[in-house]
């Protein structure tokens, strides 16, 4: 069952990124009153280009403690802009980089006003973006929750490699088979993938409907993943381009807000993927959730759901 949007409203902000030829517009969702006492919380979404949906059951922060949350779609993705255009490199040379997305969050966090206040989460690649928007000290940060989120790409990568050398025989020989012809989009390697996701991904099957909306939409336009190097041609194993250089590697320690690590078992931002953010953030605590992966938000809900919300209400 999708969740409810009851007692929610969305919005469009203005965006001004001028690179990009054309006024832009960021899609927002609110649930709760932010002109309460309560510090906002804006959740961060993943992929790059996987929008606000499949995060959407964090409104039980509204519902539990009552604290505004914000959901909203990164430019390029969703219900803001796309920018189809920009997959050209001649028009469009190095656009799709972290400080288009840094840029979108400031505006957003002016326009609904709660610059001077406010919490951040981030899952995946939204806790990648977030630790480095933190890294630049932002007025008003007070709380940073990283869920999912590996200090760089290379330890993302290294993970998955890694998890694809535990795969039987016959699922590596398809794998070796199809990056050799560079046939990602075949069957085959899409019914080991879906596997391979079910193992580090998410272990609830079949999804929930939240992440199926995600995955649709997602899907309606690929310029931001696949410009921005999120993976090859398909080939998740790999990544290139601006992605390829992403690291979070000697600049988290300039992360001043009180910080919270959460990650699963056998996912993508285990073991020594988050040891930079332990590392090199002042104040930092990590939670790995037992019996969970890649989205403990649907794995275990009610559990991720309390070690959040009693991380942003403790004084």
């Amino acid at each position: 069952m999708a969740t409810s949007l009851e007692g929610s409203y969305d919005g469009l902000a203005p965006f001004d990124w001028p690179a990009a030829k054309k006024p832009l517009q960021t899609w927002y969702r609110v649930f709760g009153d932010l002109t309460s006492s309560i510090t906002p919380l804006v959740i961060i979404h993943g992929g790059p280009g996987f929008p606000h949906n499949y995060l959407l059951n964090h409104r039980a922060l509204t519902d539990n403690h009552s604290i505004p949350v914000i959901f909203y779609d990164q430019v390029g993705s969703g219900f803001s802009t796309r920018l189809p255009e920009t997959a050209s490199s001649t028009d469009f040379p190095n656009f799709w980089t972290i400080e288009i997305f840094n840029e979108q969050l400031r505006q957003l966090l002016t326009h609904l006003k709660i610059e001077g206040r406010y919490d951040i989460l981030g899952h995946s690649w939204g806790g990648m973006m977030g630790s480095d928007f933190a890294h630049l000290r932002p007025c008003g940060l007070r709380r940073l929750i990283l869920v999912n989120s590996a200090a760089s790409k290379a330890h993302s990568i290294a993970n998955r490699k890694r998890y694809r050398e535990e795969l039987p025989q016959e699922m590596r020989d398809v794998l070796d088979r199809v990056e050799k012809e560079n046939a990602w989009s075949s069957k085959e390697a899409r019914e080991v993938m879906a596997e391979f996701s079910k193992k580090h991904v998410c272990t609830v099957f079949p999804f929930p409907e939240d992440g199926m909306a995600a995955i649709r939409i997602s899907n309606e336009d690929t310029t931001v993943p696949d410009t921005i190097g999120e993976d090859v041609d398909g080939n998740s194993f790999k990544c290139r381009g601006y992605m390829a250089t992403w690291t979070m590697e000697g600049k988290a320690k300039k992360i001043e807000a009180p910080t919270l690590v959460i990650n699963g078992v056998d996912e993508f931002a285990s073991g020594d993927a988050v040891k930079p953010f332990l590392d090199e953030i002042p104040d930092v605590r990590l939670v790995t959730i037992k019996g969970t992966t890649h989205s403990p938000h649907f794995e275990k809900r009610q559990e991720y759901m309390e070690i959040v919300g009693d991380f942003l209400v403790a004084p």
